[in-house]
């Protein structure tokens, strides 16, 4: 494609398993987490459940590569070794802007504000395991779209990550134009709602 596009794809909210809570939380052996930590996992991943309202925005365009130099869309120029790695192969790319809402972020906040300190700490973590989920099923659904023509896509690499810096967040949610996204950036280029991540993702051949 010589043209970037944008669209939305509408996900479901993740069933977020304790399981995966719980060893987000360094539990290796499950079978030893106290019964009253595994009840309070469960009820953390029950909620998170209820309280998650996914949205994705997808943009899709041209990447260039030289050195540590990565431009996308043409117009939106990035400064990150780990990025131009990421795309070395490519000559397209994914852009994605994914959040669970401010829901679940708000019931742990709560939490915490009365003192709840371990349920709150495990919602918190159901929202990045949901996260988690969530970016599973966008990669996988990439890959759908890209196998047909013999492509598959990179893992994702966001600002913030390796050495590619956070400030260049706002030219990375440009790349949408005037496509309204389901975040907003504060002064210190951080997205909100907090349970919110952006990133790229490389076309590249799968042979």
């Amino acid at each position: 494609m010589s043209s970037s596009q944008v669209w939305r794809w509408a996900l479901p909210a993740p069933a977020v398993p304790a399981e995966l809570i719980l060893r987000l939380q360094k539990y290796r052996d499950l079978a030893e987490v106290p019964a009253a930590i595994r009840d309070a996992a469960e009820e953390a991943a029950s909620q998170a459940t209820a309280l998650i309202a996914p949205e994705v925005v997808v943009w899709r365009g041209a990447a260039a590569v030289e050195d540590e130099r990565v431009v996308l869309g043409g117009t939106q120029e990035f400064q990150s070794r780990g990025l131009a790695r990421l795309l070395a192969r490519s000559d397209e790319a994914y852009v994605i802007v994914l959040t669970i809402g401010a829901a679940l972020e708000e019931r742990a906040h709560a939490m915490f504000e009365e003192q709840l300190f371990l349920e709150s700490v495990l919602l918190d973590t159901a929202a990045w395991a949901a996260i988690e989920l969530l970016m599973r099923t966008i990669r996988r659904r990439l890959g759908d779209v890209e196998r047909p023509d013999g492509r598959s896509v990179t893992h994702r690499l966001g600002p913030g990550h390796l050495d590619w810096p956070l400030a260049e967040q706002p030219a990375l949610l440009a790349l949408f134009g005037e496509t309204p996204l389901p975040v907003r950036l504060n002064e210190a280029a951080c997205m909100l709602p907090q349970k919110s991540i952006s990133g790229v993702l490389g076309i590249v051949p799968c042979c």
